[in-house]
């Protein structure tokens, strides 16, 4: 499996972009950022969007995608998410409104995009993956995936405020090769973090004590002014806990 880092702060500024990852060079796992990342050729491959829940920095990038692709898009993007976070995108992103409705806007003979649903627990087949949504803990419905080509397998936690969900996934995820975690405030804001629906480095020591150390723990999400911050309590933890890099690929 391949994985590209289009954007991994929980923030913008000229030299951090919000959460957006490529898999395999054809499936978004979430959608924060994703033209300003990817020449139009790139963007022409995408066939699938897999959505972790309805915040900006996770699906804003579906608005700009769509309006470059539809001129020539062979076949409807796959924008794949729970009900309510298809709800939410459908109401107040892709509504025709604050951005024309590719869901009925028809590129050839099938519409630009089309909404599909997933449900927690319940796996999906999207292209050569297996896509495995569990429930997190964030401010709205949202999920992390277990994503697995058959070979290796990969666990996102998208937004939560709650690490023992995540370790109750990790436990019955065969071939684990790679978790990706949120960490987006440093410890001493651990209060700020959980009103906020996130988590800090220090819960993340009862991930690395149930992993084996080989297994890599990225980060993600970190705010913008706090990286540096949240690097030095990261590296605490062990050697395979780090942050992860904008423009980053990893293959596993």
């Amino acid at each position: 499996m391949k994985l590209r880092v289009l954007g991994c702060y929980g923030g913008v500024t000229k030299d951090h972009r919000v959460t957006g990852f490529l898999i395999n060079d054809h499936i978004l796992l979430d959608a924060g950022s994703v033209p300003e990342s990817l020449l139009l050729s790139e963007q022409r491959r995408i066939d699938a969007a897999i959505i972790s829940h309805s915040h900006l920095d996770h699906c804003a990038g579906l608005v700009f995608l769509t309006d470059n692709i539809f001129a020539d898009a062979k076949a409807p993007l796959r924008i794949i998410a729970t009900a309510a976070t298809a709800k939410a995108i459908q109401c107040h992103l892709l509504n025709g409104t604050m951005w024309p409705d590719f869901t009925v806007i028809k590129s050839t003979s099938s519409s630009v995009a089309t909404l599909e649903t997933l449900e927690p627990g319940k796996p999906k087949k999207v292209g050569e993956l297996v896509v495995t949504p569990f429930s997190v803990e964030h401010t709205v419905e949202t999920v992390g995936f277990v994503i697995s080509d058959g070979k290796a397998a990969m666990l996102y936690s998208a937004d939560t405020r709650d690490i023992m969900s995540v370790i109750r996934q990790v436990e019955k995820t065969d071939k684990l090769k790679l978790a990706i975690l949120e960490a987006s405030f440093p410890n001493d804001l651990r209060g700020l973090a959980f009103e906020t629906g996130h988590l800090v480095p220090e819960q993340l020591a009862l991930l690395v004590a149930a992993l084996s150390p080989d297994i890599p723990i990225r980060l993600f999400h970190m705010k913008p002014r706090y990286v540096e911050q949240i690097a030095s309590e990261a590296a605490s933890l062990g050697a395979n806990v780090t942050l992860l890099r904008q423009g980053e690929v990893i293959e596993f």
